[in-house]
């Protein structure tokens, strides 16, 4: 039995820095879709592409927010241990960087800029190594951050 007065449950308390699932997705999907806004709207003004055409491109890429939110969200959880929040971090970027490379190969081909056995014979492959290596170099960077003194 606790002889504390003002008993706290661990389980209920949020921990100081910890961020609601909801305002998380909200804000990182919003700040996604403004981000693929402008780079569809820069893309179509480049290759003089009508904004009719770019709709379900950018919609393909406005979802991959929704990957990228929980992905970020599950490593965040593990950020008290550094090894495995930067491990968290790698394959969480990966598994984005695959998605969203999916989504650009949609539009493109979609588009018409590129052909489907174009875009998987010639540029999946070299896909999946950008991925791999992008998320290699994250999750060493994401380890040096995450092990460097804290300050305040």
């Amino acid at each position: 039995m606790n002889d504390n007065p003002i008993h706290v449950d661990a389980e209920t308390t949020p921990r100081p820095g910890s961020v609601n699932f909801g305002i998380w997705t909200a804000v990182i999907f919003v700040g996604h879709a403004i981000g693929m806004a402008i780079f569809i709207g820069l893309a179509g003004l480049i290759l003089n592409i009508p904004a009719r055409s770019l709709w379900v491109p950018y919609t393909a890429l406005v979802y991959c927010g929704l990957v990228l939110s929980p992905l970020l969200y599950w490593a965040r959880l593990s950020r008290e241990r550094p090894k495995s929040c930067a491990i968290r971090f790698g394959i969480a970027m990966f598994l984005y960087l695959q998605v969203l490379m999916l989504a650009l190969g949609f539009g493109a081909i979609r588009l018409g800029i590129l052909s489907q056995a174009a875009a998987l014979n010639d540029y999946a492959p070299f896909m999946i190594v950008f991925s791999a290596l992008a998320s290699i170099l994250l999750y060493i960077a994401a380890r040096q951050m995450l092990k460097a003194p804290q300050s305040g």
